[in-house]
């Protein structure tokens, strides 16, 4: 008897199953959080799939294991189902970024983050660190694919039973002519997807132009969303919070915005770059540039190799470097002035006076690769492209700028 109840109990759970997996395939089909994948039902059921069979340690864990695909594969194929906005030819679906940190003194780990279009919206999406750029890229696609399709499935499919509603306080508010602001600070503190939380507002001004930049959490997942650049604080954080209720479908908001179709995101080579360190907090951003110091030296060393690797002979060093040191300056470390010379080149090239050695290293480090770039010798090293990187945190960013009001043009 109780082998006969443990299997009618096995029974109904894989039924229960099926049918959430059903139910989400047909959610998928229909919205899948502005990528219209019903085009495209195969993948539907292979995403649907996926969401359900994987094992689930932290909430995103080998979403394409299950398919039989690799999960870069699964989510450029995600991607791709948004056809409202055709990519440039020869424009890679995602595009790849990778930062790099010193997790110790020898240790090197690396962030993948991905680039791409969503009906027109650019994304871009950090993983967490690892200690190669494989694992950073393969971990990025994974929590990709996972807060998409995963969480924001699981949250539509809630709305769509009754079991999860929208605050309707925003027409409420919009009668009461509210800024947009304390909208959106309405609206979070309502929508369960929030979690109550508000959004944390930042600012960076660029000559007399201020940029808004808003975090919010969305399905325990960090966002951030940035605006047109305005003359003041309040009129920036108005515009990025229009664009945010809009992007969250906000009751009042939902035809506010059109993506623009002719936006740099959407028609140029590369997806414009977000904020540096827009993953980081404060302690990361240090520990980046920390990075970026040591490594900065390297790289100006391959490239230059790499440019003249028929005139070196064996065992030469491609440059030499001499210093000066300012005899009055009191200071630790002392003001220093490098000089490099590229014997090969034929030039040399002195950086400007700096604190201690290394970072008069990096001036005139800088002064070289300018030299390589303008030269053509070497191009300067640029985005991954879709595929997989051969061997050598989750976090959300969504850049408001290539939104357009549909009677009035771009914004």
């Amino acid at each position: 008897a109780m082998q006969q109840q443990a299997a009618m109990e096995q029974q109904k759970a894989m039924q229960q199953r099926a049918m959430q997996e059903q139910a989400l395939q047909q959610q998928l089909q229909q919205q899948a959080f502005g990528s219209p994948i019903g085009k495209h039902p195969a993948i539907a059921e292979e995403l649907a799939h996926a969401l359900y069979s994987r094992s689930d340690k932290d909430g995103a864990e080998s979403v394409g294991a299950s398919t039989g695909k690799g999960v870069i594969s699964l989510l450029q194929e995600y991607v791709q189902c948004s056809r409202q906005f055709h990519a440039p030819q020869h424009r890679p679906i995602l595009q790849w970024s990778f930062d790099n940190r010193m997790a110790d003194y020898t240790t090197l780990e690396f962030r993948g983050t991905v680039a791409f279009l969503l009906d027109g919206v650019p994304h871009h999406v950090a993983g967490s660190w690892h200690p190669s750029k494989k694992l950073a890229q393969r971990d990025a696609a994974e929590r990709a694919l996972g807060f998409f399709v995963g969480r924001w499935g699981e949250q539509l499919l809630l709305e769509q039973n009754g079991c999860v509603v929208k605050p309707p306080m925003a027409n409420q508010l919009l009668v009461a002519m509210e800024p947009d602001i304390q909208i959106l600070d309405g609206f979070c503190r309502s929508y369960p997807a929030c979690n109550g939380q508000p959004p944390q507002w930042s600012y960076s001004w660029e000559g007399d132009e201020c940029r808004a930049l808003a975090e919010i959490t969305l399905l325990g997942v960090p966002h951030k969303f940035a605006g047109l650049s305005a003359r003041s604080e309040e009129e920036a954080a108005d515009d990025a919070a229009r664009r945010i209720l809009w992007y969250l479908q906000c009751p009042g908001y939902e035809g506010l915005f059109a993506p623009d179709p002719y936006a740099p995101a959407v028609v140029g080579k590369e997806i414009p770059m977000p904020p540096a360190n827009w993953a980081s907090d404060a302690a990361e951003g240090c520990a980046l540039q920390m990075a970026e110091r040591k490594t900065a030296l390297m790289r100006v060393q391959n490239r230059l190799q790499q440019a003249f690797a028929r005139q070196l002979k064996p065992g030469q060093s491609v440059w030499e470097w001499t210093y000066k040191t300012d005899e009055e300056d009191s200071s630790w470390p002392p003001l220093c002035r490098a000089t490099v010379t590229v014997p090969v080149a034929g030039r040399s090239f002195t950086g400007a006076w700096a604190r201690g050695q290394r970072d008069a290293q990096i001036e005139a480090c800088n002064l070289v690769s300018a030299f390589l770039t303008e030269s053509g010798l070497t191009r300067m090293p640029s985005r991954v492209s879709s595929g997989e990187i051969e061997e050598s945190g989750d976090y959300a960013y969504d850049d408001g700028l290539d939104l357009a009001m549909p009677s009035y043009g771009r914004m």
